[in-house]
């Protein structure tokens, strides 16, 4: 078990020290890194979406409402009751409080959950990575982009007022992507094959890019462990999953979909964060040292929730 852990997430440590090796040995700088994470926001990262939301399997949704009420309600929830503690309570910027919500909120379950979740449950995992997926994409990521609108105009582009901010938010081809596959998902409208594999050959370079771009942040700014980095890989690491546990046994869930509701949630913080400081140009030694710290722990904190949820 620890070996799928560690296989899973060991590529994501590897393509960030990659990237702090090159840029330590002055390959490339913040520009250059800027610029690989703006190629991976507007071109990869919608293609690989779309592709991952229309394999969704809509029926498969819909005889599973309790475990999809405990992964979507509770994504959503750790999204908004984050960005209230940080917002409200520690005081940050909208900005700031927008990424430490969503590095709480979004578990990198394309990239690491995949993996993990199909060597222990099998072709049955496809309904959690589906329904994490879905969530972040047609839900998180578009309120994430209407709140950085309001906040950062000059890179965002959302002078005006709200109305402007969520246009601007639709506009992103990473919004608009995955939900144009949603609705033809729920539409029942199947996506052409041979147009699904076109994308995924840009589609499946987004993980890899960024976080090798992170890497490169790292490396020239340095990595931080602050209060805030703690907070957030504390939360994503350990209340999260265990939140999702209480959730899971108060809708009184089999075994089996608590204990993938569990792990589920105990993924790392994806790198989107990264990609989106970087746009923003706020916050991107924290995203990057967040990313990274997450990673590292879950590779514990993903063991024990897995020995703890053994049936």
């Amino acid at each position: 078990m620890l070996e799928t852990i560690c296989g899973a997430i060991f590529p994501i440590v590897l393509s960030m020290v990659l990237g702090y090796l090159a840029a330590s040995a002055g390959m490339f700088n913040r520009d250059q890194a800027t610029a690989m994470n703006r190629m991976v926001l507007k071109f990869a990262l919608p293609l690989d979406l779309f592709v991952g939301i229309s394999r969704i399997d809509r029926q498969q949704i819909l005889n599973s409402q309790a475990f999809a009420a405990v992964i979507i309600g509770w994504m959503i929830v750790s999204f908004l009751l984050t960005y209230c503690l940080s917002r409200f309570i520690f005081k940050r910027s909208v900005s700031l409080a927008t990424l430490q919500a969503l590095a709480v909120g979004n578990p990198s379950v394309p990239f690491v959950g995949s993996a993990v979740l199909g060597f222990l449950f099998g072709g049955k995992s496809a309904l959690a990575v589906s329904l994490a997926s879905m969530t972040i994409n047609v839900v998180l990521i578009p309120i994430v982009f209407f709140l950085l609108a309001g906040d950062n105009e000059e890179t965002m582009g959302g002078s005006g007022g709200w109305l402007e901010h969520l246009k601007q938010a639709f506009k992103q081809p990473v919004v608009l992507a995955p939900l144009v596959a949603f609705f033809l998902v729920l539409s029942g409208v199947p996506v052409p094959k041979i147009l699904n594999t076109s994308f995924v050959m840009l589609g499946k370079s987004t993980g890899g890019v960024a976080m090798f771009s992170a890497g490169i942040l790292l490396c020239l700014m340095r990595p931080v462990i602050n209060k805030m980095v703690i907070t957030s890989v504390f939360i994503r690491n350990i209340v999260s999953p265990l939140c999702a546990w209480g959730l899971a046994l108060a809708l009184h869930l089999p075994s089996f979909y608590l204990r993938e509701a569990v792990i589920t949630f105990a993924m790392p913080s994806a790198s989107i964060i990264v990609i989106l400081s970087s746009q923003i140009k706020k916050g991107e030694q924290e995203a990057a040292s967040t990313v990274f710290l997450s990673t590292v722990v879950a590779i514990f904190t993903m063991g024990a929730m897995i020995a703890l949820t053994a049936p």
